[in-house]
């Protein structure tokens, strides 16, 4: 009864027909608890963000809903609550983008707090579409070396094509010579944003969001696997749920993968990329023991992926075999005089992946004790049969030649060869026959 008042007061006689938006204003038992989980596993989250995340599983709450939900879970655990910075005036920010793949962004971030058992932080490395915020390539790892970021600069223009400009810091490994050789001959325009002043790169409010999302859990993380797990987790419920930038869209596009669609920027052939990247990525299949044929060399790669296309990325003295951007083994090579075939190959190591497969092993031996890598034979040359040769091949049987006159509706049928065949019977002796 208070509620139909409520909405005659607010509403007059529209208040009394059904209103989705007062609806989703109540919030139940389930609500309370699934607002919980996500307190428990991500103190940091604001009520925009609680607000998306149910959406994502169906539930619908206005945005002071979700606060009030907050505040109550917070109490309840004990959640302190999250210190928010000082407030900025807005600026204009300078590299907006007028449209879909115009301008990317990128940058590393630096996550300290894990439970991997080592005191060096771990990095996220991502590439951001300005326009849409939507991520088209990350990638998290031990370090943050030109490889890394050339790893994630690759792996973008494959599937979205090439952007009008990139956008980044001053740091080195932004401007390495085999990314500087890559905007040249992508057609992109590189960019600085000015020293001191973060806020002029998109992804820099990105990582706040990933802050937010996912720092609680990469600290509770204790091995690899989980961070990878956490990091493909983080992207896949970032592109699909709300963001703010798109409140204001009338279009029912609300999400970064929404807005981005499948818009590309400038495609080129896979044989153009290939040429362009070809002095450090390739691409080789395993075996079914979960080897790969690189050159001369055999190199192990995961035997939990046979017969699975993988990256071979050769850079600065090594070489690196990568699955869906994570790193299966890497080697120290060294490089004949022209630079491109290998002369050895040492030093290997392996990583601990999610694609292990799940058959045990015979014998449990370390990476030291069983072959990684090898030199193969090498390949044996096909022989040509010189375009002179006079030898020709004889039939198997002796065709019976047999004269008929084709007339304009009749086809000629050459006879069917005569086959003798001999039936030897042999019957035991002492069956007295």
């Amino acid at each position: 009864m208070y509620e139909v008042l409520k909405r005659w007061a607010m509403f007059g006689h529209k208040g009394l027909e059904d209103i989705p938006q007062w609806h989703a204003r109540k919030a139940g038992t389930q609500e309370i608890n699934e607002v919980g989980k996500l307190v428990k596993e991500s103190p940091e989250l604001g009520a925009y963000r609680v607000r998306a995340a149910l959406e994502q599983i169906g539930i619908h709450l206005s945005q002071a809903t979700c606060g009030r939900l907050l505040a109550l879970n917070r109490k309840l655990y004990g959640v302190s609550l999250p210190e928010g910075g000082a407030k900025r005036p807005r600026k204009e920010m300078p590299f907006k983008a007028r449209f879909r793949q115009e301008i990317w962004s990128v940058d590393v971030r630096y996550i300290e707090e894990h439970g991997l058992g080592f005191p060096e932080p771990i990095y996220m490395i991502s590439l951001l579409e300005n326009y849409s915020r939507a991520l088209l390539a990350s990638k998290i790892s031990r370090t943050q070396n030109q490889w890394d970021y050339l790893e994630v600069l690759f792996a973008a223009p494959s599937a979205f094509g090439a952007p009008s400009m990139i956008v980044s810091d001053g740091g080195a490994i932004f401007y390495c010579n085999q990314a500087m050789d890559t905007y040249s001959a992508l057609g992109i325009r590189k960019e600085r944003i000015e020293k001191r002043q973060a806020w002029q790169n998109y992804v820099e409010a990105h990582f706040n969001i990933a802050r937010k999302m996912a720092d609680a859990k990469f600290a509770r993380a204790t091995s690899w696997e989980e961070v990878l797990a956490i990091h493909r987790t983080f992207l896949h419920d970032y592109q699909v749920q709300r963001h703010w930038a798109h409140e204001k869209r009338e279009d029912g596009c609300h999400s970064p993968a929404q807005v981005l669609g499948s818009h590309t920027g400038t495609m080129f052939p896979a044989e153009v990329l290939d040429r362009i990247l070809f002095a450090t990525r390739y691409t080789r299949h395993l075996d079914k023991h979960g080897f790969l044929r690189f050159q001369n060399w055999k190199l192990y790669g995961e035997r939990g992926l046979p017969y699975a296309p993988v990256t071979v990325w050769v850079y600065d003295g090594s070489l690196k075999v990568e699955y869906q951007a994570v790193t299966l083994s890497t080697y120290r090579v060294e490089l004949q005089e022209d630079h491109k075939h290998l002369q050895a190959v040492s030093n290997p190591r392996l990583s601990i992946t999610p694609f292990r497969s799940p058959q045990l092993t015979l014998f449990d031996l370390g990476p030291d004790e069983w072959l990684l890598y090898w030199k193969a034979p090498d390949y044996i040359a096909r022989r040509r049969r010189p375009p002179d040769s006079n030898v020709t091949q004889l039939a198997l049987f002796e065709m019976p030649t047999q004269e008929k006159a084709v007339g304009a509706n009749e086809i000629s049928v050459a006879p069917a060869p005569r086959i003798h065949l001999l039936v030897i019977s042999t019957r035991s002796s002492d069956e007295g026959e």
